[in-house]
């Protein structure tokens, strides 16, 4: 004999546990990926402090959540808590941060889910220009005053300190401008089989932008071909808008997203080394670097 009501309450019990598992395992996977990301790009200022104007896990978390939901923003707060935590002043100033964190990708996504037609922004040149305009206005902006607060509760209020707050902000803006792209377009377009054309297309795309950025970028070398071309390295720089046109042609926004973020990062990684592409290393030359990225 069945007792009455207890046949649906069991099966939603049942039903919930596996997905309350992998939904933990889910964050799980998020906070240790943040984690991994923000600990490589630190390994930059610890080379070079004024080289990183690039900060991936801000794109990272803005993509997540627009792929994914606000769901898993408990995530997204973990793992900017724990990276801050290693290198922060105090655990405050880490939680301060990773509020801050947080705030700025709910608030991107929300917005471009708003005006940008969310994880679809990119299939329209009114949506990219929305999307370009809140990740470098309302979305950094909210990141970096996080960093300013962790600066005024640490009374280290300076010059040098205000300098950094900008790079911050721009670091921001610029880990979602490129990191999010990639992302989102890989997760977005269907994978069709590659036909041989297309799969030497986007090969060669991605080795021209590799081989652009070392000779623009890159660390110097020895070869007497190379230092020829140290006086020419600023211009060389230039030449990434081959593959990128090339990609265009091609009507392919994944390549050219990948495009960029090969060269971008193979910038940041030689100017991270003391790579710098000017002959003359001043500060306008540094500030042009920092633009060129």
């Amino acid at each position: 004999m069945k007792r009455v009501g207890t046949g649906e309450a069991e099966s939603t019990v049942l039903g919930s546990a596996p997905n309350a598992a992998i939904y933990v395992l889910e964050l799980v996977m998020v906070v240790a990926s943040y984690f991994g990301l923000a600990e490589v790009d630190l390994v930059l200022p610890s080379i070079n402090p004024t080289a990183t104007p690039l900060w991936p896990p801000s794109g990272f978390a803005l993509a997540l959540l627009l792929l994914r939901g606000y769901r898993i923003w408990p995530a997204i707060l973990l793992g900017s808590f724990f990276s801050h935590a290693v290198v922060a002043r105090s655990l405050l100033a880490a939680g301060f941060i990773g509020v801050g964190t947080l705030l700025a990708a709910l608030a991107g996504t929300w917005l471009i889910n708003r005006w940008s037609n969310g994880r679809k922004a990119f299939e329209t040149p009114i949506g990219v220009t929305t999307f370009a305009l809140v990740s470098f206005a309302p979305t950094a902006i909210i990141s970096s005053a996080a960093a300013l607060g962790e600066i005024v509760l640490a009374n280290d209020i300076s010059f040098a300190n205000s300098v950094s707050w900008t790079i911050w902000w721009l670091a921001d803006a610029a880990g979602s401008l490129i990191i999010v792209p990639v992302i989102v377009l890989w997760a977005m377009t269907p994978l069709r089989p590659f036909s041989k054309r297309h799969l030497t297309d986007a090969v060669a795309m991605f080795i021209l932008a590799a081989a652009i950025g070392l000779l623009a970028f890159g660390p110097q070398a020895d070869d007497p071909l190379l230092n020829n071309l140290q006086s020419y390295r600023s211009v060389l720089g230039f030449l990434i808008l081959l593959p990128l046109m090339w990609a265009g042609l091609r009507g392919n926004q994944r390549n050219a997203a990948t495009v960029v973020f090969i060269f971008c990062g193979i910038a940041v990684w030689g100017f991270a080394i003391g790579s710098n592409p000017f002959p003359k290393t001043d500060l306008i030359g540094s500030l042009l670097t920092l633009l060129a990225l």
